[in-house]
């Protein structure tokens, strides 16, 4: 019996979208597991960490990631992270699925697809830093070799800038209590730039918990082993 026949008959009406989500799953499966970085002899302490330990017990922030290839029209994503104590959730839009949004809670990591019926599970450790590098794979993936080059306000925020030593990327990283993430990148070469900027950043913002759980019914799959999890009518995760 394959994954998706494990499902209810309402979720198989999705399920060409969920096989699609599944996939993408795999590739964000890489993203749970692989931690930031280790510091380099170009950047002893490392520019930054995408850690929970970096943010304010609540806040809320958009990121937007630009690709624009010269000569053809730019690529854009958009992502909101909602943080409150052990808990994430990043929303986001994908062409291939359309909304979606990681879930982090008490019960696992998820992803789930809006109108599906069904998530995604992860049981990994860090539940709250695995749903950040959704929202930060541009800057991880330009690596930790960062010179420090100076000093800028960003967003509002103070950041600390950083010049990347083998690609030329700018990094912005904020240096205020309650946001020590990355703010802003910019990297340009032969093929284009490639820009990521956080905004409207709200720091010890008042967040219902309801947003952090699945809609009640949600159809929990096992995202490790492809096993389903049925919760019935009972709550989502």
């Amino acid at each position: 019996m394959t994954l998706l026949t494990k499902l209810t008959p309402a979720t198989r009406r999705s399920a060409h979208g969920f096989a699609v989500a599944v996939s993408l799953c795999a590739v964000s499966l890489a993203l749970f597991t692989t931690a930031t970085a280790a510091p380099t002899a170009a950047s002893p302490k490392a520019a930054f960490t995408v850690s929970r330990a970096n943010l304010a017990n609540v806040v809320t922030f958009n990121v937007t990631q630009t690709t624009a290839p010269k000569g053809s029209a730019p690529l854009i994503r958009s992502y909101r992270v909602s943080v409150k104590g052990n808990k994430a959730r990043v929303e986001f839009e994908d062409p291939a699925i359309g909304p979606a949004r990681y879930i982090a809670n008490e019960k696992g990591v998820f992803l789930y697809i809006e109108g599906s019926g069904a998530a995604s599970k992860y049981n990994v450790k860090g539940g709250v830093d695995a749903a950040l590098r959704q929202a930060y794979q541009f800057v991880t993936a330009q690596g930790a070799s960062y010179k420090k080059v100076g000093t800028a306000t960003v967003s509002g925020q103070p950041t600390d800038v950083f010049k990347n030593v083998k690609n030329g990327a700018s990094l912005y990283v904020g240096k205020a209590a309650g946001f020590r993430l990355p703010i802003k990148s910019v990297l340009t070469n032969e093929g284009g730039t490639q820009s990521f900027l956080v905004s409207n950043i709200k720091l010890n913002a008042s967040i219902p918990d309801a947003i952090f759980a699945l809609p009640a019914g949600t159809q929990i799959i096992d995202g490790a082993s492809g096993g389903a999890i049925g919760l019935g009518g009972g709550k989502g995760g």
